[in-house]
């Protein structure tokens, strides 16, 4: 008998371009102004790449542009995030205070 994917996994084996995925949040200490709050986001562009000696994909996101993420590790991670985020989406969160901006 044949191992079934599952729904989530046959819809990320591979990245496409208008498809939804989660991005985490990311929170910066330094670099406030760089602050994303995690969710859903449409990827946009993809490109080929090498991660750990491996090829990947890498995906960026109309909600966060100019930022590439390593397709394998939101592959890993979308399950964890949908029961994190549900249908929230991702957006910008800028912290803009000087002590969280100076590095």
């Amino acid at each position: 008998m044949e191992n079934k994917k599952t729904s989530l996994e046959e819809k990320l084996s591979l990245p496409k371009i208008g498809k939804d995925v989660y991005i985490p949040t990311s929170l910066y200490l330094g670099h406030g102004r760089d602050d994303f709050q995690g969710g859903l986001c449409k990827i946009v562009s993809i490109e080929e790449g090498i991660s750990a000696g491996k090829k990947t994909y890498f995906v960026e996101v109309a909600e966060r542009p100019g930022h590439m993420y390593n397709w394998d590790y939101l592959q890993e991670n979308q399950g964890k995030w949908k029961k994190e985020y549900g249908n929230k989406r991702g957006y910008p969160d800028p912290d803009y205070r000087t002590e969280f901006n100076d590095w």
